[in-house]
């Protein structure tokens, strides 16, 4: 029968674990890892900011149409119709919900399509620190609106 010897020193074989080198090895791999996906992070949230910028510039777009359509909008002083109209142009309005976000309107007239303004809408925020913007245009009738129409046939038919 063969014999078991046993030692009795308590010393670990040379191949039993890691080396100091192979441990940092490890930990460089690891290191880099993990500062190429911050890396990755921060570039996505500088992108999601930006995407939900220009989402919003275009949510605003309506809004300042609206805001041009109804509160722009106006007789000229010296008009003698309801087709003498002005508009006034809107500026650096601000953006309810979003900090330093403002747009602007400026209407262009045609003499070619006298029954229409084309209207310029100007969307402008910071962006990291950067001037950012977005430019829209938009088709609006030449007419006053309904309200300020419905107001004006009351007063006259006092």
């Amino acid at each position: 029968m063969a014999e078991f010897h046993h030692r009795s020193d308590a010393r670990p074989s040379a191949d039993a674990g890691f080396t100091l080198a192979e441990m940092l090895a490890a930990l460089g791999i690891l290191l880099v890892g993990v500062v190429s996906l911050l890396g990755a992070l921060g570039a996505a949230v500088g992108e999601r900011r930006t995407t939900d910028a220009r989402l919003t510039a275009a949510k605003v777009c309506d809004l300042a149409l609206h805001r041009v359509r109804h509160e722009s909008v106006r007789r000229a002083a010296d008009a003698g119709s309801d087709l003498d109209l002005e508009i006034i142009q809107l500026e650096d309005q601000t953006v309810p919900g979003f900090d330093g976000m403002t747009w602007s309107a400026e209407a262009v007239v045609d003499e070619n399509r006298p029954m229409v303004w084309l209207v310029r809408l100007e969307v402008r925020w910071l962006e990291e620190g950067e001037n950012a913007s977005e430019e829209f245009l938009r088709i609006l009738p030449r007419n006053l609106p309904l309200g300020q129409r419905v107001q004006r046939f009351r007063e006259e038919q006092k």
